[in-house]
């Protein structure tokens, strides 16, 4: 016998599964842009000797 809530359900599970595959690749490509950023800015800091202020940032508190 033909049940259409188990196609639906089915389709739910595949996309849900797609979506999740989806937020992993970007988290993944997120977070190596994270860190590239970070050895950037860390070079430049070492190689001028001293902090750079940081562009749109809030300046530290004294």
């Amino acid at each position: 016998m033909w049940k259409p809530w188990q196609q639906v359900s089915g389709w739910g599970r595949a996309s849900n599964e797609r979506a999740i595959g989806n937020a992993r690749t970007a988290t993944t490509v997120l977070s190596r842009r994270r860190v590239e950023r970070d050895e950037v800015d860390l070079y430049v800091r070492t190689r001028h000797g001293h902090e750079l202020p940081v562009s749109g940032a809030a300046p530290r508190p004294a």
